[in-house]
């Protein structure tokens, strides 16, 4: 099943690669959500045309806050900074 039959919605951009989801953990300490682990698919991932990491696919929990996110997209910068995920090959 593609993704836009999913969400009904286009993404645009490269595939995401790489040898597991995204894992992280919530260290946002104004919720209750602190200390939470959170896994993002790589399939929800994409390589923006600018070249960032496209995170709009993922459809977080309830529980993941702004902090999160703002972590979370520092995360995956690093991460395709370091090869450790890359764009797929054509």
């Amino acid at each position: 099943m593609l993704l836009q039959e999913i969400t009904g919605r286009f993404m645009t951009g490269k595939p995401v690669v790489g040898a597991s989801p995204v894992t992280f953990i919530s260290e946002d300490t104004g919720g209750s959500g602190a200390g939470v682990q959170y896994q993002v698919p790589l399939s929800a991932l994409l390589i923006a045309a600018n070249g960032t990491v496209d995170r709009s696919g993922w459809t977080h929990p309830a529980g993941v806050s702004a902090t999160d996110l703002t972590n979370l997209d520092a995360i995956l910068a690093n991460l395709l900074a370091r090869g450790v995920i890359s764009p797929a090959p054509p």
